[in-house]
């Protein structure tokens, strides 16, 4: 990474400085050289304040003066720090590195070369992760709300793997236990129904209704409808199932239910281009001993004590909030017991992290799953729990809450329906996954350049036109390109020049959104990223000619820019999980 060259360079300046005696350094060594992007653009490329680590004002700024005199010196004597062009100081202490012009634009062959790989780094260095997202209940459709944690997840793992981690994508069906039966207890109404029979709906303890049901009165909401169909279909018409005990009956209806509706997943998430490793089945833990075995662990470790009859885990010996029932005063075990068996069952296939991303209404399972890791004898930081918030649409600039009991949920097919599965992904993702996010359907459904889910594919769509219309003219831009000598440009016109440098620098910055996303998380960084490549392509393209250049090492070394945007611009729609398109209506304008 040129930032890790910049950090290297600067770190072996101190080192060398301190040997002359110019400059004493800390008692506890060298503090980390920190390397960042200036606030303004006019400082440079790279910034550090590691001056005002070694000393206060108005000594750090004497510090700094010494470090940028002594690379300006001995910078140009080493071929690896060739790079650079100057390195000044401001303020108290802060020294910036600027980059020779003629450098950054040569790197555009390499960005070319570097193909689908373009922005690779290896923060992970091959360590293992497994990433567990959505992991809905089968109980029902995928709707707007679970589903964001389909697109982050998604898209964190695509990025984690260009970041040198081996991710494994999973989703865990929680397919036993209370909510099975509940589901059973629906779909039978319905199959009565269907066959004509005297049907009620199912009454919780409180004696009101309880279970999945469709609203009623509404023609297009009949999923449940439609599942019971299925079951009636495999089961002699319900001549198998019906006449069952009610308890074996409304089991034996739920699993058959449940298998349906994780096909509908399924195909809900290939629609979607969200993409797994492993389906796991939360059943399969009690069929092979795993949730016996995961008590056991723990009883012999010692982390589990008798309190009114039920089994309780000591997860606030690790920091939880609260101590977890495993097992009720009934024997009847938890959901927790499922929990324990789960984790275990990851860190026993040898992972070195384990990441879930999870709904707002799992704030418990924090401190839940970081204890359960320590109970087996790992560290807190083994998981992480990525918490996301809760998503509302807006219509006609009202945004609205869905809720299942007023009726008014909308599943991902249905918004897929309506705006089409990319420009889903992007507005789910543009939106940090800690903050609200307000899905504007009128946006998202408009098909110009002013749907921001659209300005990436629009801005690939036009680098390829522009290239199209460069054969059309008898020109090969991708042999020429790589011939070029990209410094030319610096004898440009300043405005042509600076649009030049603006994207060359733009596109240079993929490796870093790589890494701040597989360090932070925080995948909606990718979203900003592409919509600044491909602001940045338009006004090179606006400004720099390339058919009508003064010359062919011009329109060569233009050529090569054009390709390496269209490179790093297919990269980020391939991480984001959307189609790189090469022809979109309006987005093809290369005239000159």
């Amino acid at each position: 990474m040129i930032r890790a060259t910049i950090q290297r360079m600067i770190t072996a300046a101190i080192a060398a400085l301190h040997e002359r005696g110019e400059f004493a350094l800390p008692e506890a060594g060298l503090p980390l050289v920190e390397i960042e992007r200036p606030q303004q653009a006019q400082h440079g490329d790279y910034a550090t304040t590691i001056a005002l680590k070694l000393a206060r004002p108005p000594q750090s700024r004497a510090i700094a003066a010494q470090i940028a005199a002594y690379l300006n010196e001995t910078a140009p004597l080493v071929p690896a720090y060739d790079l650079v062009e100057a390195v000044t100081t401001a303020g108290p202490g802060f020294i910036n590195v600027r980059l020779k012009p003629e450098w950054l634009l040569r790197q555009a062959r390499a960005l070319i070369e570097a193909g689908p790989d373009v922005g690779a780094v290896d923060v992970g260095r091959g360590s293992s992760i497994n990433l567990e997202f959505v992991s809905a209940n089968p109980t029902g459709p995928v709707h707007i709300g679970n589903g964001r944690g389909g697109f982050i997840g998604d898209t964190l793992g695509n990025v984690l793997r260009a970041a040198g981690y081996a991710v494994t994508k999973e989703y865990y069906f929680n397919d036993a236990g209370a909510q099975i039966q509940k589901l059973g207890g629906s779909i039978e109404y319905y199959m009565r129904l269907a066959l004509g029979q005297p049907a009620t709906k199912p009454l919780g303890a409180d004696g009101k209704e309880e279970g999945y049901f469709d609203s009623e009165g509404d023609p297009d909401d009949t999923f449940y409808q439609g599942v019971a169909r299925l079951v009636l279909a495999e089961t002699n018409q319900g001549a198998e199932v019906l006449d069952l005990p009610v308890d074996a009956r409304t089991a034996v209806i739920g699993k058959r239910a449940a298998q349906h509706i994780i096909q509908n997943i399924r195909a809900t998430m290939q629609r979607l281009n969200i993409q797994f490793d492993v389906w796991f089945n939360e059943a399969s833990l009690v069929t092979t001993g795993e949730v016996l075995a995961g008590i056991e662990t723990l009883r012999d470790g010692g982390y589990l004590f008798p309190q009114d009859g039920a089994t309780w885990m000591e997860t606030t010996r690790f920091g939880d909030d609260k101590d977890r029932v495993l097992i009720k005063s009934d024997g009847e075990r938890t959901y927790a017991a499922s929990d324990v068996a789960y984790i275990r069952n990851k860190l026993n296939r040898g992972f070195d992290r384990l990441i879930y991303v999870l709904g707002a209404d799992h704030h418990g399972y924090v401190g839940r799953l970081k204890a359960m890791a320590q109970m087996f004898g790992y560290t807190a930081d083994k998981a992480h729990v990525l918490i996301y918030q809760h998503v509302n649409l807006k219509v006609d600039g009202k945004s609205e809450r869905m809720s299942k009991r007023r009726g008014n949920v909308i599943t991902l097919d249905d918004l897929a329906d309506l705006v089409g599965p990319d420009v889903m992904r992007f507005f789910y993702l543009m939106r940090s996954a800690d903050t609200h996010l307000d899905f504007d359907l009128g946006l998202a459904m408009k098909q110009g350049e002013e749907n921001p889910g659209l300005s990436v594919q629009y801005g690939h769509a036009r680098v390829a036109g522009v290239l199209r219309k460069a054969v059309e003219a008898g020109f090969h831009p991708e042999s020429e390109a790589l011939s070029a000598d990209l410094a030319v440009l610096t004898n440009d016109p300043p405005e042509q020049l600076a649009a030049e440098l603006a994207l060359i620098r733009e596109l240079l910055k993929l490796e870093e959104i790589i890494e701040r996303i597989a360090l932070s998380l925080e995948p909606h960084h990718l979203t900003k990223y592409g919509m600044d490549v491909a602001a940045a392509f338009h006004v090179f393209y606006d400004r720099c000619p390339m058919l009508r250049a003064e010359s062919a090492e011009v329109r060569n070394a233009r050529f090569a820019l054009t390709l390496a945007a269209r490179t790093v611009l297919a990269r980020v729609l391939t991480l984001l999980g959307m189609a790189a398109p090469d022809r979109m209506e309006r987005a093809t304008d290369t005239s000159e």
